[in-house]
């Protein structure tokens, strides 16, 4: 393995996005940690999503962080974070996360994050407006990370809806002050008729309590002050000065995954925003940069976080294969575990194609989770109700009504999976690399990447467009 790949990475000095393929936890941000020390990158660039993101990085060191506003690069000294305007920002996580990153041995975080001045905030309003929607359905949860992000991005697309920007944290504090205010009373009012729905649910009536708490606002305004003195904003020129005016490697993460986008996924399990490569590859057009390598990232299995369709689901495999980091939370729900879905992977190759930038490789994570798994199955179509089998997926354009019965009709598919011999060794011996060889050839992809532990030193990188042999 190692005397067939080559130890560098000669892939030009193009800029590369990394984006997840399936319903997010593919191994994003492992996978950015370990291209920024093998490149030598100095920028991360955070395209999409929010501070819901929760990318676990462990380093060669033993010091383990979940990244979550912060690039996946950060414990690499002197990688800066770059917070593009597409991003939700949640001010109070960002302080969390800095001191947490400071109980590590990490320096001054906030000094190496430059935030756009035009980034929406997430509010702690919309964090309890969104726990209480989720709530009011009951049985029927659509999935959620209870931060908040999916209402604070549904009000920053609407011109008719009050949203605080980052760069209002730098100006009027009375200006601030009003527009927190309105957005309080905003979140207020529906939190009062959410309750009117199901005023038997306590956690709601507690929600609604602390939502409408005299002197929330100064307080929030008083947390809200150390972010603002210690972390520079602009209006993106540190894009354009990395990547043209001192040209350097930049690694663009992706959050999520594509199977999650918000116009595209299987409605009303989705995540609120873009979860392909098309707003990093626009950042770089308007900074007048060349076009970046896009390199999509799957585990060796699939996985799920809380509801929705996922055919390719085995009974007992959570069970098989427990999770570390992973773990069930309260507002994602369980970590359901499945075999190998290539009917989902080229679905979501195709989305990342009619997006605009397809996948130029494919990163594969996970390799050593499998072992002593013997067979290993791998979905290769779906049986359809009334009995049709498919190989691929053809969700109907249409409205969230016609999207949502798309999605209930993927509920009641069945796998049709084949067995791939297993293996009992560590590491990457011949029957892993002939199981991740299958799945790149049936996805026609190249491999440009394989894990098979938690740290950078697990991974090994072929040149883009080489085969492993």
């Amino acid at each position: 393995m190692q005397e067939t790949w080559t130890s560098a990475l000669p892939w030009g000095e193009t800029s590369i996005v990394v984006t997840g393929l399936g319903y997010g936890d593919e191994g994003k941000g492992a996978t950015v940690d370990a291209l920024v020390r093998r490149l030598g990158a100095l920028l991360v660039v955070r395209h999409n999503g929010g501070p819901q993101a929760a990318h676990h990085v462990v380093g060669e060191d033993g010091r383990a962080h979940c990244f979550a506003q912060f690039g996946s690069g950060t414990l690499v000294p002197g990688v800066r974070t770059y917070l593009s305007r597409h991003m939700l920002v949640e001010p109070l996580a960002l302080g969390r996360e800095a001191a947490a990153l400071e109980r590590i041995g990490i320096t001054a975080p906030l000094e190496r994050i430059t935030i756009d001045a035009r980034c929406a905030i997430v509010t702690p309003f919309h964090r309890l407006i969104g726990r209480m929607q989720e709530l009011s359905r009951g049985t029927g949860r659509h999935g959620s990370c209870g931060m908040g992000s999916g209402a604070a991005y549904v009000d920053a697309q609407n011109p008719r809806v009050p949203t605080l920007r980052f760069g209002d944290l730098r100006g009027s504090v009375d200006a601030l002050r009003s527009k927190l205010g309105l957005i309080q009373t905003i979140k207020l009012d529906r939190a009062e008729r959410l309750m009117e729905l199901r005023t038997d649910d306590a956690d709601m009536l507690l929600a609604l309590a602390e939502m409408g708490r005299p002197g929330l606002v100064d307080d929030i305004m008083a947390a809200y002050a150390p972010i603002v003195g210690q972390v520079a904003s602009d209006e993106g020129e540190a894009l354009r000065a990395v990547v043209v005016d001192r040209p350097q490697r930049v690694i663009f993460e992706g959050a999520q995954g594509v199977l999650l986008d918000a116009d595209r996924g299987f409605w009303p399990y989705v995540t609120p925003s873009c979860t392909d490569a098309s707003l990093a590859a626009s950042l770089l057009a308007e900074a007048g940069a060349p076009p970046p390598l896009h390199l999509g990232v799957l585990r060796a299995y699939a996985t799920r976080h809380g509801p929705g369709p996922f055919v390719s689901e085995v009974a007992g495999m959570a069970a098989r294969l427990p999770e570390r980091h992973n773990t069930e939370r309260r507002w994602q729900g369980p970590m359901r575990v499945g075999a190998f879905d290539l009917v989902a992977a080229r679905h979501a190759l195709e989305l990342c194609a009619t997006a605009g930038p397809g996948i130029d490789g494919l990163v594969l994570t996970c390799l050593d989770r499998l072992t002593g798994l013997d067979p290993v199955p791998v979905c290769t179509a779906y049986r359809a109700p009334d009995g049709a089998v498919h190989a691929r997926l053809d969700p109907p354009p249409g409205d969230h009504e016609a999207r949502a019965n798309y999605s209930e009709l993927l509920m009641r598919h069945q796998p049709v999976s084949s067995p791939h011999p297993g293996w009992h060794e560590p590491g990457l011996p011949a029957a892993a690399m002939q199981y991740a060889r299958l799945l790149a050839d049936e996805l026609g992809l190249p491999l440009a990447g394989l894990a098979s532990g938690e740290t950078a030193a697990d991974r090994v990188w072929a040149p883009t467009g080489a085969r492993a042999s």
